[in-house]
């Protein structure tokens, strides 16, 4: 019997609160001290310390965003970001959790952006990524190589 009052929330996944894969976090830690160094607000990360950005409910699967913020434009413009790993590129149910988080960014009038590691020992991710994502018939503002 636990006698310890521990709340255990269980989350589906790509709804949990904070990113445990390493690389992902790493990449994640980078992106949210930027856009803070920069001025944008409201920055929400799936990280520990930060509050992390609300779940996006979808008709197959909800998926909670790796990371949102406002720029500072005069509108306030909202950035919905993805973090992506070389073993993410091809994964099945990465379709899914992308054309969710591109339709949100579509509903909100926000951008949606991918980051991946500039380095991989297969080569560079962001042109497997962007062809994923034609494939996928989605758009991306932008993809970090960082």
């Amino acid at each position: 019997m636990d006698t310890n009052n521990e709340k255990e929330v269980l989350f589906n996944p790509g709804c949990e609160p904070v990113v445990e894969d390493e690389e992902r976090r790493r990449l994640l830690w980078l992106m949210a001290e930027y856009f803070r160094t920069i001025g944008y607000t409201d920055i929400k990360a799936r990280l520990p310390g930060f509050m992390p950005p609300p779940i996006l409910s979808g008709t197959i699967e909800d998926h909670r965003p790796d990371f949102t913020c406002r720029q500072s434009d005069s509108a306030r413009t909202p950035i919905i970001l993805e973090i992506v790993t070389p073993g993410m590129v091809e994964e099945p149910t990465a379709e899914n959790r992308w054309s969710l988080l591109a339709s949100a960014a579509k509903l909100y009038n926000a951008e949606l952006h991918f980051v991946v590691p500039k380095w991989a020992t297969n080569g560079p991710v962001d042109p497997s990524l962007k062809r994923r994502l034609a494939r996928m018939e989605l758009t991306a503002n932008r993809v970090w190589t960082v």
